[in-house]
């Protein structure tokens, strides 16, 4: 198969076989992904019954992608992007398989995990880098919206729907089963995929492939520190991340908490994954009036008020007899609209305040800092809840996030002098 050069377009973008191809990788592996992650979740916690385990499989999940990402990028550049998604997707089909078989062994489920984490450090820019060697330039911008709606999707889909009613149904080996299978099906996928070879570059380029992802991080904190409009959303993104960490690490015995076993923690995570998506397309309908800057602090404020509510119910509402669920779920659907307000907005706002030459280069350095950022909540809430209790532990991290955005609010404006603030 010949590699696919100079693109027209090819009639509607969602009825081309080749964006349809990439799509269905992308929209596999990530419902396939989030399905994996809670089951593996609830299969820790129930084993061992302890939130610090909770924690080292979510570090499994972060380290790679915070360590890894910029020369991940650098490698996929100087590979032929086809395969670049073959080898890796076969890899965590391989890895997938071996979780689902593992059963309650908690140290080969983090290490068959960290492998299927490294492999995903290097499928998600070469996904990326594939879209605009499939997809016509004039079409470029409707294959991102389409491949960002997914990503936002398929957290409600995979972790927040089917994950928990297949784990419910019939338990997390289960759902890694089937997860290897839409795994597989993502594998086939890329067979289909034309070649992309590596664009040509200068011979004397190693130095600079090596220096490059440090030069990135360089210019990405420097694009941070230089500039309120992209430090200020970074910090509301980061923040948000943490807290959303310290729920998924405390999911289970948040459940406990409500007097459930844990793996019908689906009670939370559906309304929250409802929530997240009700909460986009109202964004959408109603935040156009809205300065980027106070829908992201309100969402922000508003998420973490919801999350400490959220904790204090199960040991607050069961000693006054309240009927927990019902509030809990309400809850839950109000925090994840919150949450999406808040991340939109803060996105949103990245995009319109960076600078168009550096944006690209930088972007994907600003994603590994907010990973950074909260990895340290969500290191440190496992074993303090071991230590103390779940509910508590979460109620601290919501205060933390809620005096983040109060700050954000009243102290951290616009510097006199500066650009007018975009709406």
């Amino acid at each position: 198969m010949a590699p696919v050069t100079a693109l027209q377009p090819r009639g509607p973008l969602l009825r081309d076989p080749l964006f349809g191809r990439i799509w269905f990788i992308q929209a596999s592996t990530q419902v396939g992904g989030n399905m994996a992650l809670f089951a593996l979740t609830i299969l820790v916690f129930a084993t061992t019954r302890s939130n610090a385990a909770v924690s080292a499989l979510v570090m499994s999940f972060l380290i790679p992608t915070i360590l890894l990402s910029s020369f991940a990028g650098v490698l996929v550049d100087r590979l032929d992007v086809r395969w670049a998604l073959i080898v890796p997707n076969t890899i965590r089909t391989l890895l997938t398989l071996g979780l689902a078989v593992a059963g309650a062994n908690v140290a080969i489920l983090l290490v068959l995990n960290l492998g299927i984490s490294l492999t995903t450090v290097v499928l998600t820019p070469a996904e990326a880098s594939m879209i605009p060697r499939v997809v016509p330039k004039a079409q470029l911008e409707t294959a991102m919206g389409i491949f960002n709606l997914t990503l936002q999707g398929a957290f409600a889909v995979g972790f927040a729907f089917l994950g928990p009613v297949m784990v419910t149904i019939a338990g997390p080996s289960f759902v890694l089963l089937v997860v290897t299978v839409f795994y597989a099906a993502a594998t086939v996928a890329t067979l289909g995929l034309p070649p992309a070879p590596p664009v040509e570059r200068p011979r004397d380029t190693t130095r600079h492939a090596l220096h490059e992802p440090i030069t990135q991080l360089h210019e990405g904190l420097v694009a941070i520190g230089g500039d309120r409009e992209v430090g200020r959303p970074l910090i509301h993104l980061a923040a948000a991340a943490s807290l959303v960490g310290v729920i998924g690490v405390l999911g289970p015995n948040l459940a406990a908490s409500l007097g459930l076993d844990p793996k019908d923690l689906v009670v939370v995570v559906l309304p929250l994954g409802l929530g997240v998506v009700a909460g986009v397309f109202g964004l959408r309908r109603l935040g156009e009036d809205v300065p980027r800057r106070r829908a992201g602090e309100v969402g922000l404020i508003t998420f973490s008020l919801l999350a400490a509510g959220i904790s204090a119910v199960g040991p607050v509402g069961l000693e006054a007899g309240l009927p927990v669920i019902p509030i809990v779920v309400v809850l839950a659907l109000l925090a994840g609209a919150a949450y999406a307000a808040t991340t939109v907005s803060a996105q949103t706002a990245l995009f319109e305040n960076m600078a168009a030459g550096v944006r690209g280069r930088v972007f994907g350095v600003l994603a590994s800092i907010v990973s950074a950022a909260s990895l340290l909540p969500i290191l440190v809430a496992g074993p303090l809840a071991d230590q103390i209790s779940g509910p508590l532990v979460m109620t601290i991290t919501a205060a933390g996030v809620l005096l983040v955005a109060l700050w954000s609010a009243t102290l951290f404006g616009p510097r006199a002098g500066s650009r007018r603030e975009p709406a």
